[in-house]
């Protein structure tokens, strides 16, 4: 198993450290281990495949909730695609 030091660390929070450590009557290092083990399960940067999924199943729902709100309907839809499709130049010609 590894080791790790913490450096420069401020007096506080070693102390709010104790404190918890000796209500949960748990050793510095167990406590320690258990605010890590916490922070890392609920931190959406420990694991990039989940946070990723979790981004992605967001904006589906986001499209999901989108869905079917175009006010018109489908046909509205079509219709003003066309209407762009229409306008559209082709532009200047040009040779190469």
């Amino acid at each position: 198993m590894s080791s790790l030091t913490l450096k420069n660390l401020p007096d506080q929070l070693l102390e709010q450290l104790r404190v918890r450590a000796r209500a949960q009557r748990r050793s510095l290092n167990s406590e320690a281990m258990l605010l890590l083990e916490q922070a890392m399960s609920n931190d959406s940067c420990a694991s990039p495949a989940q946070a990723g999924a979790a981004e992605q199943e967001a904006q589906l729902a986001a499209w999901a909730r989108l869905s079917g709100r175009w006010p018109g309907g489908d046909a509205a839809l079509t219709a003003m695609a066309a209407e762009v499709e229409a306008s559209r130049t082709l532009g200047r010609e040009f040779d190469l």
